[in-house]
């Protein structure tokens, strides 16, 4: 072993060299104007390049305008210039069309492409991207073509490129085996989460009159009231402003991303979500300001699924709307974990998932949303039912939770096995 003087790479076997990444790849840098394909495809942290159709809810929506996006081919590597330090990088096997913020690499003659792609795979060589990264948001940090192709990083011979390459894919698909295992089982805990909640938020179990949440007749008891959102809550509309306006630090600001990402609880979101923005807004735009037990709704969803993901404000910071939101402002005599969970059951949420716009992407409106009602038990009833699934619910939470800490074990065994391969700290045995 010798020591090959980069920090993050450390020793290399005798055999290895080190060699500037564009002796390896060279940059595509193909318009697609005019338009030679229109099929857009998109790339995501955890699949890697996809057709955007099977993207789902991640990332930012496709321009209309194809023609000033770049081509992409099999067999190349495509890294998002402004996402590609948290892992926004991988191979792509279609032909199509992506961003221009993308950057599209092809393999020299006789490279072997998988095992470059592992390279930009490794958090180490990221966090080594991320010296030579501009921009003034940590978020929205900027990395040129050049400054990737210039760094350097260790090359065995090629046969052993294939043999470090076989091994990590046969591992890598046994891990990923496990993986899918525990996500499904995640899954599975989550639906019957819900299936849960709709039934004590409802008594369902039990006899009494018809109620109605809109679309869906539910039996409920007599003494249960059916009232409209707008005798409950005042609706308002988050801060008019894009991610442009984002900063590292000041007020915190609640946008629908987030909420999407946190759609399914009923407290407040976790701290590693929160934005921020300038202390200005709070003279500005003070009627943006939510308080404990508001609520705030995403207006805007990829999937119908998503349609009326919310977050139940737990808290008493000064906390704002963000862009895309809207804002149920708690003016009722109720107990608002109950209606939380009432706002998380398929039940409530069919009205409007009739009732959206879109095709491709889903609008809610403060119009939509007070045209809804939801169903009041008495307030000790109420109070007993959040007791229950509190319990209920954070059982199988705990359960949830211990199997995303065993898929984050197998991630980060996943990483460093192909940290260990792809620098040379181990050699697979003939």
């Amino acid at each position: 072993m010798k020591y090959s003087g980069i920090e993050w790479i450390g020793e290399i076997p005798d055999n290895w060299v080190l060699e500037r990444i564009q002796w390896h790849l060279d940059e595509i840098k193909e318009s697609n104007n005019p338009i030679k394909t229109e099929k857009v495809l998109s790339l995501t942290n955890k699949l890697g390049v996809i057709p955007y159709e099977e993207k789902g809810e991640q990332g930012n929506k496709a321009k209309e305008n194809i023609a000033e996006y770049k081509l992409a081919y099999p067999n190349t590597i495509v890294a998002n210039s402004m996402n590609i330090l948290i892992g926004s990088v991988g191979r792509c096997d279609y032909y199509g069309c992506v961003s221009p913020v993308y950057y599209v690499f092809k393999p020299k003659e006789n490279e072997n492409i998988d095992f470059l792609n592992y390279i930009f795979q490794l958090n180490q060589f990221q966090r080594e991207l991320r010296r030579y990264a501009n921009g003034i948001l940590e978020i929205r940090l900027r990395l040129s073509s050049a400054d990737i192709l210039k760094r350097i990083v260790a090359f065995p011979p090629s046969n052993e490129q294939e043999k470090i390459v076989d091994y990590l894919k046969r591992k890598s698909d046994e891990i990923n085996s496990l993986i899918n295992i525990e996500n499904l089982q995640i899954e599975k805990l989550e639906e019957y989460r819900l299936s849960l909640i709709g039934d004590e938020v409802f008594q369902k179990e039990k006899n009494g009159s018809l109620g109605s949440t809109a679309n869906r007749i539910v039996k409920i008891p007599s003494n249960w009231n059916v009232l409209p959102m707008k005798s409950l809550f005042d609706f308002g509309k988050g801060l008019p402003i894009t991610k442009e306006n984002l900063v590292d630090s000041g007020v915190k600001v609640i946008s629908y991303g987030q909420i999407h990402a946190k759609f399914n609880k009923s407290v407040s979101i976790d701290e590693k979500l929160y934005r921020f923005v300038e202390d200005k807004y709070l003279e500005n735009n003070p009627e943006c300001i939510v308080k404990k037990h508001d609520y705030i709704f995403a207006d805007t969803s990829e999937d119908l699924k998503g349609t009326c993901d919310f977050i139940h404000i737990d808290s008493d910071e000064i906390i704002f709307a963000g862009y895309h939101c809207i804002i149920l402002k708690n003016k009722g005599n109720f107990n608002p974990y109950y209606l939380s969970y009432q706002f998380l059951s398929d039940d409530w949420r069919e009205f409007f998932r009739c009732r959206v716009g879109g095709v491709k992407l889903f609008s809610l409106t403060k119009k939509l949303l007070s045209q809804g009602h939801v169903i009041l038990p008495p307030i000790d009833v109420q109070n007993q039912i959040v007791q229950r699934l509190n319990e209920k619910c954070k059982t199988i939470d705990s359960i949830i939770e211990i199997k995303k800490e065993k898929i984050e074990k197998l991630e980060e065994y996943k990483k460093s096995l192909i940290y260990e391969y792809i620098t040379g700290k181990k050699e697979v045995n003939a």
